[in-house]
């Protein structure tokens, strides 16, 4: 079977016209190219690889989701859109995509319609066809993390059969999670510009689950990266990433453990988190430290063992007094490389510490109550 893009070109060829073709949830598959003007909604779906949800509710109002049929939906010139025909790429009765057709001034002939139709029940049974694929390798990849440790064998080398590579490889797991109550699906981490099919991925409580066969931890790194990306397109809510070590395929699911500590670590604990880079996003277990205790089943227990009195003073306290607690202890109580650090004079420093022990009841010369303000820095620090 010709791949999707052949036959978005031959659908064009046919009909004169710009095609596109897109999955059920508007991500743009595949293009043709078009030298002229072209309309907002094409510019909007070729620019950024899917249509936008209003463009998207508009369309659905046309009832292409349930349509058996070509739909034609008329110009708009408010939304400066030109008239346009959709024809649903179904396969066995379930609309799977659709491919649309910006239409000529002079409208499209029936024996023209007809004969894209038949390109459009192609792209249908294409992309049924790697949904299907997705949802074994989806069974596969959740068999080899769920296998006891004695059976893993086999898991593994079915997985690295469907995936194509030695069985003998490593490979690290991503989990993608946004806040609570936000739910990620596969399918928007697939598609152009999305992840190859050497990656499973299976989707687990909401959250996705990566096995990225590599070579290095750069490799996985980057996958993690371009899932990022992936789901910024179809995901109002920021995402990030947990990841676990690099290891043999038949241990993914110590990496497992490992990927989802990182990400308890750093997931938003409420909708609405500011945007951030895919790479600032990225959390390998390898770099979180001294966090690590809080990917562990205690975490929630750590979090106010730490919080302690003197702790919780200095935190409501003003910014720069927590700042200059962090860096002291930071700088392992140098005065010359914090003073350095914060461009102040020492004796402003001196002053700042003065404060700062005031307000904690605590005795900065000491080493158990320098331990104890700086391990509640560090583990609630960024979590006020």
């Amino acid at each position: 079977m010709a791949d999707v893009q052949d036959l978005v070109d031959e659908a064009s060829a046919i009909l004169l016209a710009p095609v596109t073709l897109e999955d059920r949830r508007f991500r743009l598959l595949a293009f043709a190219a078009h030298a002229g003007d072209v309309d907002s909604v094409r510019a909007e779906t070729v620019l950024s690889r899917g249509a936008h949800p209003r463009t998207r509710e508009w369309f659905e109002s046309f009832g292409i989701a349930r349509a058996s049929g070509p739909v034609h939906i008329p110009a708009d010139e408010e939304r400066g859109t030109a008239a346009r025909l959709c024809l649903p790429a179904r396969w066995r009765g379930v609309v799977q995509g659709y491919l649309w057709a910006v239409e000529p001034p002079e409208g499209l002939s029936l024996e023209r319609v007809r004969a894209a139709g038949v390109l459009a029940d192609q792209a249908g049974e294409h992309l049924a066809r790697l949904a299907s694929r997705r949802r074994e390798t989806e069974r596969l990849v959740l068999d080899l993390l769920d296998a006891e440790p004695g059976a893993r064998t086999g898991p593994a080398r079915e997985l690295a059969d469907e995936l194509a590579v030695d069985p003998a490889t490593r490979a690290g797991v991503v989990v993608l999670g946004a806040a609570p109550g936000v739910r990620l699906r596969a399918e928007e981490v697939h598609g152009p510009r999305g992840l190859p099919r050497r990656i499973g991925v299976a989707e687990r409580s909401g959250d996705l689950l990566l096995v990225v066969p590599a070579a290095s931890d750069a490799e996985v790194q980057s996958a993690a990266e371009t899932a990022l990306r992936a789901a910024d397109r179809v995901v109002d809510e920021q995402v990030v990433a947990g990841v676990g070590d690099l290891v043999p395929l038949t241990e993914v699911a110590r990496s497992l453990r490992e990927g989802r500590a990182a990400l308890r670590v750093v997931r938003p604990t409420s909708p609405g988190a500011p945007s951030l880079p895919a790479a600032a996003r990225v959390h390998p277990w390898s770099s979180l430290g001294i966090e690590r205790l809080l990917g562990g089943t205690a975490g929630d227990e750590l979090l106010e063992a730490v919080r302690t009195p003197a702790v919780a003073e200095l935190l409501a306290a003003a910014p720069e007094l927590v700042e200059t607690a962090a860096v002291y202890l930071d700088e392992a109580g140098s005065m010359a490389a914090t003073s350095l650090r914060l461009d102040l004079h020492r004796q402003s420093v001196y002053a700042r510490l003065r404060r700062i022990e005031a307000i904690t009841g605590l005795d900065l010369s000491r080493g158990r109550d320098r331990l104890e303000l700086h391990l509640g820095l560090l583990v609630l620090g960024d979590r006020q």
